[in-house]
């Protein structure tokens, strides 16, 4: 046999049912993400992330010829900064320069080009290319550019570099 709700008890289950509901929402939102860029790395002051830049810059391996800033420059030295960026900002810099190396050496220097494309292809080993710091799709615009590359095709460098690094 149905069970009939009786008016005086649906209020009393509609205000369940949005308790409920609201209990729910609160403990999504108080949740974290194992992957949480700012709850596994943390902020930090900007001394900190020029170190991490000039630990990086030391640790890369840069095209003849070329040399990278000895300090991080264009930040608000008082602001704060996710643990990382330095680290990624020296990255940047070391992409950018590779593929400016293959660009300034594809149609001259054969073996020049190839060292910059191996040297390209270690990106995707390297921290700033990481989950957390990087996306599915900045992954694989770098990787159809360097495809591209290896087929002779400066567009996709050339692109990225206009896009990115233009001054």
């Amino acid at each position: 046999m149905k069970r009939t709700i009786s008016k005086s008890e649906r209020p009393y289950r509609l205000l369940l049912c949005v308790m409920i509901s609201l209990l729910v929402i609160m403990l999504a939102g108080c949740s974290t993400s194992s992957d949480s860029d700012t709850h596994t790395r943390g902020f930090t002051d900007f001394a900190t992330i020029e170190e991490e830049y000039l630990t990086t810059i030391e640790s890369l391996n840069w095209p003849e010829g070329f040399t990278p800033p000895d300090a991080l420059e264009g930040e608000d030295t008082g602001a704060s900064f996710q643990i990382g960026y330095g680290d990624t900002r020296a990255s940047n810099l070391w992409e950018y320069s590779w593929m400016q190396e293959w660009l300034d050496t594809y149609n001259t220097d054969s073996e020049r080009a190839a060292k910059a494309l191996a040297e390209l292809e270690k990106a995707f080993d390297m921290p700033y290319m990481g989950t957390d710091r990087c996306d599915d799709a900045t992954r694989k615009y770098l990787r159809d550019n360097i495809d591209k590359a290896k087929l002779g095709d400066p567009s996709g460098f050339t692109e990225c570099i206009q896009a990115n690094y233009a001054d």
